[in-house]
């Protein structure tokens, strides 16, 4: 009997997933989901441990990715029997999106305060609001459930960055959403520790020479616990690059993540005291005693620091 093969050069991605679902997933598990679409598309198989090295992610990221995907209804199965929907279930999608212009326009109309939000809107964005955006500030209010107070704290957030479309200030919602913040005092508390975070990552990129991409997911989550759980400055953190670069002439996160969890742990949080440790921890790592060296499994690393990060969420 002979074999038949559907031979194509590229990848069939559901309509409904790039308008509906992959504007608001996290780019990681996207990335899963394109790769796996990939694999079934040309019948090939492979490992999470594979697949993961061939989009320079950890394993931890691919597991996670195919079990939101299941979680979404876009997968089903596990295991070595994975199917791919051919589209997207109708209740996955945004009920905004299930709304039509006219709907949102008389929802509107008949609420005063919804009118006067618009009105603002329109003139902290600086121009007419189109039924799209409308769509959207609808769906701030009705589905993530913002107050208009809420909604327009957001929309000056966004525009004092100078990002003034409607779907990067929907980004920013669903992350306030995810967050759980619902009121003006947690919105403005939310918004100073991003501020200062902003700076701790930018200056971080800089000293790593981060300049033409931005942070993958597990990167971000090294600098959330340098900064949140080890309470390290980003001089600690650049000092302990400096030691990292010295011990193996290259950029390696889970080696910084081990001198500052070291530092952490004995009390350390000044550049004098930690370069007065280094040198002792030298002199003990001369004698035979050193935990830790350049050729260590740095994989190993990784995959122990996401485990315990995964524990301590």
């Amino acid at each position: 009997m002979p074999n038949f093969k559907f031979n194509m050069d590229f990848v069939p991605v559901p309509k409904d997933f790039i308008e509906h679902i992959m504007p608001t997933s996290n780019a990681s598990y996207v990335m899963v989901y394109l790769y796996i679409l990939f694999l079934a598309t040309t019948g090939k198989s492979l490992e999470t441990d594979e697949i993961a090295k061939r989009l320079g992610l950890i394993e931890s990221d691919v597991v996670n990715a195919i079990k939101f995907w299941n979680d979404k209804g876009i997968f089903s199965g596990t295991g070595d029997n994975i199917i791919i929907k051919k589209s997207v279930d109708e209740e996955i999608i945004p009920e905004a999106t299930k709304k039509n212009i006219e709907e949102v326009s008389q929802q509107i109309e008949g609420n005063p305060t919804l009118s006067d939000l618009c009105a603002v809107a329109q003139e902290i964005l600086g121009k007419t609001l189109n039924s799209t955006d409308l769509e959207t500030l609808y769906w701030f209010y009705d589905q993530l459930g913002f107050s208009p107070e809420v909604i327009t704290m957001l929309l000056e957030y966004c525009a004092s960055m100078n990002k003034r479309s409607m779907k990067y200030i929907e980004k920013v919602a669903i992350t306030w959403h995810e967050n759980n913040i619902t009121t003006m005092e947690e919105a403005q508390e939310y918004i100073t520790g991003y501020a200062k975070n902003d700076e701790f990552v930018a200056s971080l990129k800089r000293l790593f020479g981060i300049n033409e991409r931005s942070l993958t997911k597990t990167e971000n989550l090294y600098l959330k616990t340098w900064r949140d759980e080890l309470g390290m400055s980003a001089d600690m953190v650049g000092l302990a690059y400096e030691y990292c670069i010295i011990a193996t002439n290259k950029l390696s996160f889970p080696y910084i993540n081990t001198i500052l969890k070291r530092w952490a742990q004995k009390g350390i949080k000044t550049i004098p005291e930690a370069e007065l440790d280094h040198d002792q921890y030298k002199q003990t790592a001369d004698k035979g005693g050193d935990e830790m060296t350049a050729t260590d499994n740095i994989s190993e690393l990784e995959k122990k620091f996401m485990q315990e990060y995964d524990s301590n969420k």
